[in-house]
């Protein structure tokens, strides 16, 4: 496509289809306990309802962005926003959990082909020179995929029901799948070679288990036989995918790709962010509903700063990323996630709205500063006939970090909530702390305990991951061209 105009306005549904995929997963964690009640679902169900998306999602990105460098990428983007809303409408029609689990799995096969080649379908839509604010699409929709969710999801639950959660994807889909009929150019393959089944299969079942012992370590025990056979079954799978890698014609990755030092220390760089950003924040939804007694959708606003921020500084970062060398803006971003990391290791209880808002500024705007320039370096460093391949592969790396970094920001809160209250590894959720708040009037102590161990807990997690962003910025500054 030559006209530039003509390339912002194909943007259009590509952005609609991400932000669509993104907000799901953050949108259906309130839903959550509405469909346990409806269903009379087990803490087992919940998990497989969350587990069925991620771990088909994780198992499937890479083959899904390496089959967008061999198709047509428009018809492809099409094919996955039509399997997405018809699975999202399946999963609202759903009769009871073995359903939901299936349709989740579905949509999470559309939810790969899409997300694992939006930066692709940019690097084809732009030039060099020129991609660095259409970057800054995909980190906008990031950010506010993660904040508006739960005030979409909570909205949706109380004045309709969680059946809307799913519904609202319906039309959003439709009109992006006739938007994208009209304004994507034809996006011709860039290779047409075989796919590499094999290979695709040891990688998705090496990522499954890894990502399943991830989510559920915390659950099952970190110990446990269950936790620890998914890490060890899993390495004959990485391995052998390795060995096949480098001896087939047509690998499903080119760990070539890793030689290339932009490529790679960036994804290395984002990865350590994403790590240390998932374990701190995931501490914070228990603070905002438990501590602070506040609701799913009142705890989106008060976090809401950080994809205000960062819709104003991704596409600014983006476009100056096309203009300087885009390892200043890449060094910049993480310090400022460090300052508000260092702003909440001495958060209060009694924490006021606005003092929150603006604690929360330095955090959206690292995201905006790092984002944009370090995709717009990832994919500027690929070959075209692999931006694809590129594509899934970054996306696989940066879901994996993030579990892990939930898994380890939930062990860490937990296990000093243990040292410091004796109470177990308890985790203040809305409910069990407003029947404490009940029974405080008899005997406060308990409650007190508990909220002051978890405000301190808390506080540790913050000062121990502060030092991941900074680590982040340094090896961006000594690596990266």
């Amino acid at each position: 496509m030559n006209s530039t105009k003509n390339s912002w306005l194909a943007l259009i549904p590509v952005g609609m289809g991400l932000f669509m995929v993104l907000l799901d997963a953050s949108v259906l964690r309130v839903a959550l306990p509405k469909i346990t009640q409806d269903f009379h679902a087990t803490m087992s169900d919940v998990q497989w309802i969350s587990n069925s998306y991620t771990l088909t999602m994780v198992s499937l990105l890479v083959l899904a962005g390496r089959i967008g460098d061999i198709v047509r990428r428009d018809k492809y983007f099409i094919s996955a926003m039509a399997i997405f809303t018809i699975s999202s409408f399946l999963c609202a029609q759903a009769w009871n959990v073995p359903s939901l689990i299936v349709f989740r799995a579905l949509q999470a096969v559309g939810g790969a082909m899409l997300s694992s080649n939006v930066l692709a379908i940019i690097t084809e839509l732009f030039p060099p020179g020129q991609r660095g604010t259409a970057m800054g699409l995909n980190s906008v929709m990031t950010a506010s995929s993660f904040t508006l969710g739960p005030i979409i999801g909570g909205w949706l639950t109380t004045n309709l029901s969680w059946h809307w959660v799913f519904y609202l994807n319906v039309p959003v889909g439709i009109i992006s799948i006739l938007l994208a009929s009209t304004l994507l150019p034809p996006l011709e393959p860039k290779e047409k070679v075989p796919i590499d089944v094999s290979g695709a299969i040891m990688l998705g079942i090496f990522l499954a288990l890894v990502t399943l012992g991830i989510t559920n370590g915390r659950v099952w025990g970190w110990w446990s036989r269950k936790t620890i056979a998914c890490f060890l079954v899993s390495i004959p799978y990485i391995v052998a995918f390795i060995e096949r890698e480098l001896s087939v014609d047509y690998p499903i990755l080119d760990l070539s790709l890793f030689r290339v030092k932009n490529f790679s220390v960036s994804i290395l760089a984002i990865s350590i962010l994403f790590f240390g950003l998932s374990a701190s924040l995931f501490v914070l939804p228990y603070f905002l509903q438990g501590i602070k007694m506040l609701t799913a959708e009142e705890s989106g606003y008060w976090m809401v700063s950080i994809p205000l921020l960062n819709t104003i500084f991704a596409p600014l970062a983006g476009r100056l990323s096309d203009k300087i060398n885009p390892k200043y803006l890449m060094c910049l971003g993480p310090l400022f996630f460090a300052l508000s990391l260092h702003y909440l290791t001495n958060v209060s209880i009694d924490v006021t709205y606005w003092t929150f808002f603006i604690e929360l500024i330095p955090m959206g705007i690292g995201m905006g500063l790092l984002m944009s320039p370090s995709y717009n370096v990832i994919m500027n460093s690929v070959p075209r006939e692999k931006v694809g391949m590129a594509n899934g592969t970054v996306r696989s790396i940066n879901t994996l970090s993030q579990a892990m970094g939930v898994a380890v920001g939930g062990v860490l809160i937990a296990n000093r909530m243990d040292e410091l209250t004796g109470l177990g590894s308890f985790l203040p959720d809305p409910g069990t702390m407003n029947l404490l708040k009940i029974m405080a009037k008899n005997n406060p102590l308990p409650f007190i305990s508990l909220v002051n161990g978890f405000v301190d807990s808390m506080h540790y997690v913050f000062s121990l991951v502060v030092w991941l962003p900074i680590l982040s910025s340094l090896i961006i500054f000594l690596f990266i061209d």
